[in-house]
């Protein structure tokens, strides 16, 4: 892998209701592992509020994401699944900048990431339930997945993308509404968050 010691560092914004928020001054530096004076990235800490935010806005978006047709929705992983496709190997450099996890491992995450995505499209023609036997010859008894609302995961370090992938795929494809948080644990290279670049790249 060819030294990224020159890249400029990312600077890092909240995304809610689809706008950026303007940084609040408090803010954390992520760095690289491996060169561990490298800063890869600068991003805001989130508190209370913020995650209030998010959450009300979430709350505000579900009604017409559940109305919106699951085919629909699942189009909108294909359309994901291309930019994925597209830039690959900028987010394996990325993770592997980030994590440090060897190159080959981040990209084959990459590609288990995309797996999931395409997965995801494929069922979105294939809607599942149960028609079930009735005691009553004059009924018919069925059951039907409804969403349940809006979805929090908090995702562990070592795998930043393919596991928010398992989690967001299944939950938008089905009507539900998608928050989601990197893991804030300290035991990894010493770092508060060293996930988090590779985690919102999917935004």
């Amino acid at each position: 892998m060819t030294s990224t010691s020159a890249v400029r560092p990312l600077t890092g914004k909240h995304l809610v209701a689809g706008r950026w928020l303007p940084a609040n001054g408090n803010q954390f530096e992520s760095h690289n592992p491996a060169h561990w004076d490298e800063v890869i990235g600068v991003f805001p800490n989130a508190g209370a509020a913020e995650a209030d935010l998010a959450v009300a806005a979430a709350r505000d978006a579900y009604p017409a994401w559940r109305r919106t047709s699951r085919i629909r929705r699942a189009e909108l992983f294909d359309n994901l699944a291309q930019i994925v496709k597209r830039e690959q190997d900028r987010l394996a450099e990325l993770m592997a900048r980030e994590c440090g996890k060897v190159i080959s491992e981040c990209k084959a995450e990459v590609i288990e990431g995309l797996h999931m995505i395409q997965y995801v499209f494929g069922t979105g023609r294939m809607p599942m339930g149960d028609v079930l036997s009735s005691e009553i010859p004059e009924k018919d008894a069925f059951m039907r997945r409804k969403p349940w609302g809006v979805v929090a995961v908090i995702t562990p370090w070592n795998f930043p993308f393919a596991v928010p992938l398992w989690m967001l795929g299944p939950s938008l494809l089905e009507g539900m509404f998608f928050l989601q948080a990197a893991t804030t644990s300290v035991i990894a290279f010493n770092s508060s968050r060293p996930s988090i670049m590779t985690a919102t790249s999917l935004v």
